[in-house]
């Protein structure tokens, strides 16, 4: 799988971009969705991910928003994942073949500050209680470089992309054997982070990892009530951490990855309250 970008949501738009900003991230104002009820900044890697940092506009109330209502009403950062794709189309025929619902394809856009248009084609997979653990899949309708650029405080930079997917899972076992079927997936390899509160299973070669709560102290236990399985956590990826530590603010390093996992990796967190275990940088060999 080809991280396309990640959606980070929160109720007020300001106080997002302000929190990626103290930590030396300046996302870029990116415009407003067709529907008129949201609006997005975001950050551009050197790889083509992005992360959106997505909230209402200023007229527009969480519930009618047309992009993860109750993950933005509940400021819940991390709201879900998109995928590259040739063909939606084609993308949707796998997907109902391997037993998943569809809703789909589907035109959207958004209006830059510019006036340009931009729009792609979407589908997104899963049935009740599953949507936001799976991927949405696009298609760019207009040129790539109309809905993403390296945005100035990442460009040339150490941080390579969107590199790991960090999905809170309500049972471990399942959802490793779910993606296993319907992805085509490796058979996961299983390790434990007591920092995170989280069972985690991590498939080799997929930017994806499972987290299951440790125990009901577990901050995910919260996480999953409120608004149940999907993404929980970003990471960005990086050869150089401790490049990362200097350009941006960071806690300090701790190991990721089980001891089957291949080379040690280490993950250090964005070190502000609003993104703290919800977005950090990993290292990547």
């Amino acid at each position: 799988m080809d991280i396309d970008h990640v959606a980070f949501a929160h109720e007020d738009f300001d106080t997002v971009v302000d929190a990626f900003e103290r930590v030396g991230l300046d996302p870029e104002y990116g415009g407003v969705h067709a529907t008129g009820t949201t609006r997005m900044s975001l950050l551009g890697f050197a790889d083509g991910s992005y992360l959106e940092l997505l909230s209402t506009t200023p007229e527009a109330e969480p519930a009618d928003a047309g992009f993860w209502p109750e993950y933005i009403a509940a400021s819940a950062g991390p709201a879900a994942w998109c995928i590259g794709v040739d063909d939606t189309r084609e993308w949707a025929k796998r997907c109902i073949d391997a037993g998943l619902p569809v809703d789909g394809p589907k035109t959207a856009g958004r209006e830059r500050d510019d006036g340009r248009r931009v729009e792609w084609d979407m589908v997104f997979v899963g049935g009740e209680g599953e949507r936001e653990l799976h991927p949405f899949a696009i298609t760019d309708r207009t040129p790539r470089e109309r809905r993403v650029t390296p945005t100035e405080s990442v460009a040339d930079g150490p941080l390579s992309g969107i590199s790991e997917v960090v999905l809170a899972v309500s049972e471990l076992d399942r959802a490793a054997e779910r993606f296993r079927r319907v992805y085509g997936f490796p058979t996961a390899e299983r390790w434990a982070d007591e920092s995170l509160g989280a069972s985690l299973a991590t498939f080799p070669g997929q930017p994806v990892t499972l987290a299951e709560p440790l125990d009901e102290e577990s901050w995910l236990v919260d996480r999953l009530r409120a608004v149940g399985q999907g993404p929980c956590a970003y990471l960005l990826g990086t050869d150089d951490l401790d490049a990362a530590a200097d350009t941006y603010a960071l806690s300090s390093p701790a190991t990721w990855g089980g001891e089957s996992s291949g080379p040690t990796r280490h993950v250090a967190w964005l070190d502000d309250d609003e993104l703290r275990k919800r977005v950090g940088v990993v290292s990547v060999t």
